[in-house]
């Protein structure tokens, strides 16, 4: 049985509705071996695909350096690059320090019409880690390592160092955290609307169907703009008459 732990960096956004958008992702791989804990780790960086730049402010919080950047890749590379670490084996947990980054990852998946299948047996294990050390069921991954005796490894906000931070604390408190079984579509539906109902054409369609904070299907707005051109068209013809 092996365990994915993973974690993401986006780009920093202060405007409200604004998603942020994946520019790294880390994982930590943690498979029971004979003397102990395996851990095999995976780091991707992906540019942004919207902004298509990655500001000052988001490498200095990431510890970018702004002169000598890693090479960034497309999300969809990045991503099935992620799956092919994974591997095809069916028996796995996926695991993350609080569940935005799994909301954040499925975002993603929507925008770029890729698969969910590989989204099950996901386990948030923030909160019993926190309630163990803290008594509540949130606390942040630094105030957690320091609190569980764990060396920092490396810079945080790093998602390569924040999913190894993760792991570590998942083998020491592995007692207390009820990794359980559940499906791709247990884990879609309880954090993102995939499917949208298009205001014009009634019709339910996939997220990435729609146009950005618009209602109604890339379809049914073209097929608008096409008609009002025509009329448009028309009503010229007539006025030269």
């Amino acid at each position: 049985m092996q365990i994915i732990v993973f974690d993401l960096e986006t780009t920093l956004t202060f405007q409200k509705n604004k998603i942020p958008e994946i520019i790294e992702i880390g994982a930590a791989k943690v498979v029971p071996g004979k003397d102990g804990v395996e851990v095999d780790t995976f780091q991707r960086y992906t540019f942004p695909a919207i902004e298509r730049r990655i500001s000052e402010r988001t490498c200095d919080f990431i510890g970018l350096d702004k002169d000598n950047l890693p090479d960034f890749i497309p999300f969809p590379k990045a991503f099935a690059d992620f799956l092919e670490w994974i591997g095809h084996d069916e028996d796995y947990y996926l695991c993350t320090w609080g569940k935005d980054d799994k909301r954040l990852m499925i975002e993603h998946c929507a925008r770029f019409g890729l698969p969910f299948s590989w989204l099950k047996n996901y386990n948030d294990i923030q909160p019993p880690i926190s309630m163990q050390l803290a008594q509540r069921k949130q606390m942040g991954l630094k105030d957690a390592i320091d609190e569980a005796g764990i060396v920092q490894e490396g810079r945080l906000h790093s998602a390569l160092v924040d999913s190894i931070h993760t792991a570590h604390l998942l083998v020491k408190y592995n007692k207390i955290i009820p990794l359980v079984k559940n499906t791709p579509e247990e884990n879609y539906a309880m954090s993102s609307s995939l499917y949208m109902t298009c205001r014009s054409c009634k019709k339910s369609k996939y997220y990435t169907a729609f146009g950005r904070k618009s209602k109604k299907c890339i379809s049914c707005l073209q097929h608008r703009k096409k008609m009002e051109q025509a009329a448009a068209e028309a009503a010229a013809l007539i006025e030269q008459k």
